[in-house]
Parts: C-alpha cells; structure tokens; sequence
C-alpha cells in the first residue's frame, strides 16, 4: 500500500502535462462527491471520462482499497508491468518498483486505457462526457474511484493523479491550434479568392485559434507567389478582436522560402485566444492572368514539432482581347491594322482614368492609370491578331478610338466592355466579357475562352465624296433655282405687255 501511495503522490508532480488522464476522489470524501474540473478545455471538443478502478475509503483508518470494476477488469488484468490484481477479491496494488519511474510508468498506462477506448468503440461507454461551451468542462457528483479523462483532441495521453482530496483540476494541454486563411473581396467582406487591377492593395486575414493549453514558440509563416509584394509596414495583430498587441518580431529572410514570419514570445498568448492578423500585398506585373490565380498559403509552427494545417487564397485579375476588323468586298471579316485607341474607366466622381500599359509586353499588362488622355499608352491594331490587355479588375471599362486608317470611318461612340467574375472561393474561378456599343442598350457576351470583343470599321469616310449624294443635291437645287427664274421672268414680261 506503501507503494501505491507513493506512485500516486509522485505522479502528483507531471500534473503540467494533462489530458487525457487519471483522477481520484481524495480521503473523507463519500460516494457521490467527487469531482474533476478540466481547466483549459477547449471550445467545441467533447470530454469523456471512464472510471477504471473503484475506490474504497475508510476515513478512521485512512485506509484505501482500489478494486477493478466490470467495464475495465480485462484491461486491468493485462497491465501486469504496472498492477497487480488479487484473483480472489479484485484488489488492485501498483506492480512497478521502480519508484523513480512512476511518472514515466504511469504515462505509459494512461497511453494504453486510452487505446483501450479507442479499440473498444462503441462496445465502451463512458461514465460522462460533456462537450466543452466554455474553457471549463466539470464533471462532479461522482463516486470515488480511479478515473481516464480523455477528449476528441488527440490520442496522446498524459497523467494527472491526486488522492488527497475530492475534487481534482487537470489543464487540458493537448489541443492544436488552428489557422484560417482570408482576402478581403469587398470593403468587410473576407472569402477564400478575391480580384484586382495590376497595382491594387489587396488586404489580408489571418486568424489564429490558440487551442492547446500550453501556447509556445509560436511563429505564423506566410508565403507570396511572385505576382504580389507584400507590404512590410501593414502588418496589424489584434487579440479577441479588441486588443491590438506589438509584442512580436518579424522576419523577411527565411530559410523555408515563406515570404515573412511573425513570432510570438511565449507568455505572449494564452489557451482559447483568437489572434487576428492583418496585412497587405500589391498585385505586381508578375501577376498571372486568369483563372489560375496568385496563391498566398500561411501556417503556423508551433511547441516542440508541431505544425498546422496550410490556409490558403488566391488573387484573380483578368484580361480580353479585341478584334479590329473590316468586311471586304467578299464578306468575309479581315484584320485591321493601324487603328489607335486607348482604355479608359470611370471613378467614383465619374471622372475618365485612362489605362496605362507595360509597352514590352505583347500582352499589354496594366502598369496604372492617369486622368489625362494624352499620357494613356496608345494601343495598336495589327493585321495578324487580336490586340490583349490585361491586369484587369472585374468592372467596366470603354474603348476610345484615336486613330483610323485612312479610308474607313471612325466609330460614332465609344465601346463598352463589362468584366464580370466569381472568385470569392479558393477554386473555380470563372469570368464573362459583354461588350456593347456606348449608345446601344444591350450587352454582347464573348466566347467563354477567347474572350474577344469583336469591332468593325466601316469602309469609307466619314462626309459624302465628289459624284456621291452631295453632287445630286447641287443638281436638284440648282435645277430649282432656274426653274424658279424663268417663272419670274415670264410673270414680268406679262405685267409689261398688260
């Protein structure tokens, strides 16, 4: 007995290293009121507990008496390295000798009960469990005994052993923490993909679910494909939503290639706090175009090895093409080179902000924008392809003709072309280009892949040549005027001979 209560007071000591594990009622306690509080539980995750060996306690003699129950006889019989049962009355002695090995002893006993259940399954039920609202989880009013504690976190198992008293507190210390990923798509709004102009700020969210018990070495990493830059001095972090905190260092230069880490000093964070980082990219020239998109992956590390589930999101941004053509005298649409026109857009004052474009890109890929037409880049048709711009956010834009060929007409009004997309979602990004006339009513759409918006030149000019309509009116009215003349003429002659 002597032994028993020495492992069980030594085993006190490994009390930092909770859940799952065991618990006791304590001495002067009657069947009924004991009592195990978890500490640290964590939100959402259920907690069960199974009593493996019974108790008896004689108050007067401060004597006790472990017994094997029903449920946990089979298991108890087998862990011969660490208990001895009595065949005849089911007593239960602590079987190690090794008195400097008991917390290691009895961990490796909580590991196997664990397993038990697990192997167990449905055939096993629990004694109680509860699942965690708050970061405590009591269990009470239960009968003394020799208890497993364990939860949905993990299968590990740890120890926690106290017989001196009835009520026994485990901090729950086996949780793992998670990370949530998000890009703001419009003002408040955060999903898992979002779209830009090339040079736009896209705004990022990373939420840290701080669920073990013991929160140390901490350290969130974060990684940019190379069509965003990321902002160094935007980076925010906020603490339960309401508590803006510095105590963290940030590094650029890493040897797992991530584009920055931000480290939290130990002490820093505590069990069930929700951390909320925030910071900002540019989309940059090495932007890719479509529906792949521009990935930024976080996680974060954390205790000794232990590393979270990768969040992710992608940034879009998009492009058309533009077909200038004629129709010659066989009907059939020919390529039209030599027309210039520049891109332009409306801001919130309704104002124009032309486009300007990366000229050593075949692609034509947004660089900004300017409220001056002259300094827009000029954008030129040739007669082998279509024209591409890219960079694009979803929104509308217009087609401004500067230049035309000689011999066809220049357009009338300026052509409109409407970007629409769906990407708030890490995948399966999609966008559609409608196209119209300025002063037509309804859009266009273009082919789903191609996206070509299609825009005739008429052959001719602008005002009617010589031998046209023009010359017939001369005749006609010329025509009128002599008539006009001789009716005068004879009228006067008339009145003179009368």
């Amino acid at each position: 007995m002597k032994k028993l209560m020495a492992a069980l007071l030594a085993v006190a000591m490994v009390c930092a290293m909770a859940i799952p594990a065991f618990a006791a009622g304590g001495a002067g306690a009657t069947t009924g009121e004991g009592k195990i509080t978890i500490d640290n539980a964590v939100i959402g995750h259920t907690y069960k507990i199974y009593r493996i060996l019974n108790l008896q306690y004689n108050d007067t003699a401060k004597s006790f008496r472990y017994e094997k129950n029903d449920k946990w006889g089979a298991f108890v019989e087998e862990q011969t390295a660490y208990l001895s049962v009595d065949s005849t009355t089911g007593v239960v002695t602590w079987a190690n000798s090794d008195n400097a090995d008991n917390g290691t002893a009895i961990k490796a006993l909580a590991v196997a009960a664990g397993q038990y259940v697990k192997d167990q399954g449905t055939a096993l039920t629990a004694d109680d469990f509860k699942e965690a609202t708050s970061s405590t989880v009591i269990f009470d009013n239960l009968p003394l005994g020799w208890y497993l504690v364990v939860s949905d976190l993990t299968s590990d198992a740890i120890c926690s052993i106290d017989t001196t008293a009835k009520e026994v507190t485990i901090k729950e210390k086996n949780g793992v923490p998670t990370v949530t990923k998000e890009v703001e798509y419009a003002s408040g709004s955060w999903g898992q993909g979002n779209d830009g102009n090339v040079g736009d700020t896209v705004n990022f969210q990373t939420t840290i679910y701080v669920t073990d018990g013991n929160p140390t070495n901490y350290v969130l990493h974060d990684k940019m494909s190379n069509g965003l830059t990321f902002k160094e001095d935007s980076i925010a972090v906020k603490v339960n939503d309401t508590t803006p905190i510095t105590n963290y260092t940030v590094k650029y230069t890493n040897t797992d290639k991530c584009t920055f880490e931000i480290s939290f000093p130990n002490g820093t964070l505590h069990t069930n706090d929700k951390v909320v980082v925030t910071y900002s990219a540019t989309i940059n020239s090495n932007a890719v175009v479509g529906t792949a998109g521009n990935e930024n992956e976080t996680w974060l590390k954390y205790g000794n090895n232990g590393e979270t589930t990768h969040g992710k999101t992608k940034t879009y941004t998009w492009s058309f093409n533009i077909f200038k053509y004629f129709t010659d005298s066989n009907n059939d649409m020919r390529y039209l080179a030599n027309v210039e026109f520049v891109l332009y857009r409306k801001n919130a004052d309704d104002k124009a902000e032309y486009a300007k474009f990366d000229s050593n890109n075949n692609n034509n890929k947004l660089t900004g924008w300017t409220e001056t037409k002259d300094d827009a880049t000029r954008l030129t048709t040739n007669a082998t392809s279509t024209v591409t711009v890219e960079g694009l956010d979803e929104g509308t834009y217009f087609l401004k003709e500067i230049t035309t060929p000689d011999g066809f007409n220049g357009l009338t009004s300026d052509v409109e072309v409407q970007i629409d997309s769906s990407c708030n979602t890490l995948n399966g990004a999609t966008y559609m280009v409608q196209y119209k006339m300025v002063n037509e009513e309804g859009f266009t759409d273009t082919d789903d892949e191609e996206k070509v918006v299609p825009i005739e030149n008429k052959r001719g000019t602008t005002l009617p040549g010589t031998g046209g309509i023009g010359t017939t009116i001369f005749y006609v009215v010329g025509g009128g005027l002599m008539v006009a003349a001789a009716i005068l003429l004879i009228t006067k002659k008339r009145m003179e001979n009368h």
